[in-house]
């Protein structure tokens, strides 16, 4: 437990400095930007998380089977390795080509005058089809110190080419999607260089029936990923689509604001993941180090929502200015749902690493509610914030119930 409590710390600081460099770069955008500006950068942003959300598989499924691998099948990990690698570039490729060709009617749906930003995010969507494989490489070796480098290296190299670019040279919208592909290549890089022991390690035959075990784990992890991929970015793409452009910026940056509640803790559960792996969380142990997860999401997650509840316009003033004062009654909603959101988060991983996968059902479902009602209901930005907190806050009802039950069921069978 000691270890795992030291693994957590030194996650903590190091996804936490990235952080605070994504907040830090945001900033940076929010003040060099227009707010109709902002909210272009954001939903265009938002939109490249969401189409990347297949992708989010990779760090899952290498962080599970390196974790089995090493070191007794190294072997077997290089293999697993050079074939990751492969099929990612080969996916960014055909993303590329398909994003290229799809460019105007994204430009369309978003309301954006013109097509550069649009290629700008392409291209850097192609370079994030690529990294997770290297990045969850490292969660399973864990390599956290490597892990923390690779991907907090995305976070700084943005934020300074970010600053360079949009209050140096005023390249705008153009110049903040420009620094995320600088960071990507960067972080890219990094982990490759990272893994230079695993290229030496002479690659192993991959055991019979691996493909069918690992694509019956790969399609939960797919869903799960893309149903919180959805839940934490969606909104602010329909939001841009629905509302004015105005409102649309407001609401991008109550957003990205809000979401620290989800970021803050989230680093906790690279921790966790490989751990209920190994244990499959069986044992008092095992519960605890679940338990200590939840508690310290909770802690940190809620703490922050807590602040943005009790004092919105101030946060908004001395972070992004006094121009995106009017989002505050946005802040207060999209804060509290992002909280919500990190905690069952929490209870997804560990249902990921154990090869449980009953959650599914509630994340589907209030993914789906959430997509439904805002196809309805679109009136303001604030009702289709309302309607996140909803779908989240049902999600994670229904999620703890069912965790809880199952838990409580071999006693009571006693």
């Amino acid at each position: 437990m000691q270890t795992f409590l030291k693994n957590n710390l030194i996650i903590l600081i190091f996804f936490n400095f990235g952080n605070a460099f994504n907040y830090l770069f945001q900033i940076v955008a929010a003040r060099g930007l227009t707010a109709e500006n902002f909210g272009v950068f954001n939903s265009l942003n938002s939109l490249a998380i969401v189409i990347s959300a297949p992708i989010a598989v990779f760090p899952f499924v290498f962080s599970k089977y390196t974790a089995q691998y090493w070191p007794d099948e190294s072997g077997r990990l290089k293999s697993l390795l050079v074939l990751g690698v492969k099929f990612s570039f080969l996916l960014a490729s055909g993303a590329l080509a398909i994003g290229f060709l799809a460019a105007p009617w994204i430009k369309n749906y978003l309301h954006i005058s013109v097509t550069g930003p649009v290629f700008i995010m392409i291209a850097s969507l192609g370079i994030s089809l690529i990294r997770p494989v290297f990045l969850g490489t490292l969660r399973g070796l864990k390599r956290f110190m490597a892990f923390g480098i690779g991907s907090n290296s995305f976070a700084f190299v943005r934020f300074l080419s970010g600053a360079l670019l949009i209050w140096f040279f005023s390249f705008g919208v153009n110049g903040a999607l420009f620094a995320g592909l600088a960071g990507g290549i960067v972080s890219l890089v990094i982990g490759v260089w990272a893994l230079n022991d695993i290229w030496k390690i002479s690659a192993e035959q991959l055991p019979k029936g691996f493909f069918s075990e690992m694509s019956r784990y790969a399609f939960p992890v797919l869903l799960a990923s893309a149903m919180v991929k959805l839940l934490g970015n969606l909104d602010i793409v329909l939001v841009r689509h629905y509302c004015s452009a105005e409102e649309a910026g407001l609401y991008a940056t109550a957003a990205v604001l809000g979401r620290i509640a989800l970021f803050l803790p989230r680093s906790m559960v690279h921790v966790l993941f490989p751990d209920a792996v190994k244990d499959q969380g069986i044992g008092a142990e095992a519960r605890q180090k679940l338990w200590t997860t939840l508690g310290l999401t909770f802690l940190l997650g809620g703490g922050f929502s807590l602040l943005c509840i009790l004092w919105p316009e101030l946060t908004l003033t001395l972070l992004f200015g006094e121009k995106y004062k009017g989002a505050a009654a946005l802040l207060q909603v999209t804060s509290i749902a992002m909280a919500l959101l990190a905690v069952a988060n929490v209870l997804f991983i560990h249902g990921l690493a154990r090869s449980k996968f009953k959650f599914l059902w509630p994340l589907t479902g209030g993914a789906g509610l959430m997509t439904g009602l805002i196809f309805f209901f679109h009136d303001t930005a604030l009702t289709i914030a309302h309607i996140l907190l909803l779908s989240i806050g049902t999600i994670l009802t229904v999620t703890f119930l069912m965790s809880f039950l199952a838990e409580k069921r071999p006693h009571l069978s006693q």
